[in-house]
């Protein structure tokens, strides 16, 4: 006889006592405590039933930094809507964006840090403003560029290029540990200075 099919309740329920297991190990001995049999056998499910629920183990990983990604997309509108000034706006933008990756190293490099395995299947690629820190970006560059402000181009490509570099600020220490590199945290106010030069009219 056919097993009845799992309640949509039955499955929600299933992935968040999955998302538990992976947090609960991460928070106790940290990422190298996560493999997809750890987390199976903590949360008393087959490897099976978290590639069905995630689609592999970075998918799980991914999902519990979501709601924490999102409180701070909503931390960088609250400090945007501060400065009506496009040129400050943009400077505390980037500062703030380097103040979440340094004080939240572990959560910045599980969820912007990513890359993707080259077997596994690239998703359609949405457009840059559906990121709500690059939109924040985009639409201060326009501001500052009708008020003469900021230079002309196209504001997508400035916006990737000041999110370039301050991803960059972050992530060269942690990818290059084998050379003697400053760390963000002393690096941060003149790498936004030199990007706010790069923009300004």
């Amino acid at each position: 006889m056919a097993r009845p099919k799992s309640t949509p309740e039955q499955r929600e329920a299933v992935r968040n006592r999955i998302q538990k297991a992976a947090s609960d190990l991460y928070n106790q001995d940290g990422i190298a405590a996560i493999s997809a049999r750890a987390v199976a056998r903590k949360a008393s499910v087959s490897v099976g039933t978290i590639y069905a629920h995630f689609g592999d183990l970075t998918g799980l990983m991914q999902s519990l930094w979501i709601p924490t990604v999102e409180r701070q997309a909503q931390v960088f509108r609250a400090k945007a809507g501060e400065y009506k000034d496009p040129v400050q706006r943009l400077r505390i933008l980037l500062m703030e964006y380097l103040r979440f990756g340094i004080e939240t190293p572990e959560l910045y490099r599980g969820a912007l840090m990513f890359v993707r395995p080259a077997g596994l299947e690239k998703p359609d690629a949405e457009p840059l403003s559906t990121v709500d820190f690059a939109d924040l970006l985009i639409e201060t560059l326009k501001e500052g560029r009708e008020s003469g402000q900021f230079v002309d181009g196209p504001p997508e490509v400035l916006a990737q290029m000041l999110w370039s570099g301050v991803h960059g600020c972050l992530a060269l220490p942690v990818n290059m540990d084998r050379v003697a590199l400053a760390p963000a945290r002393d690096v941060s106010e003149r790498t936004v200075e030199l990007l706010l030069k790069a923009v300004r009219a």
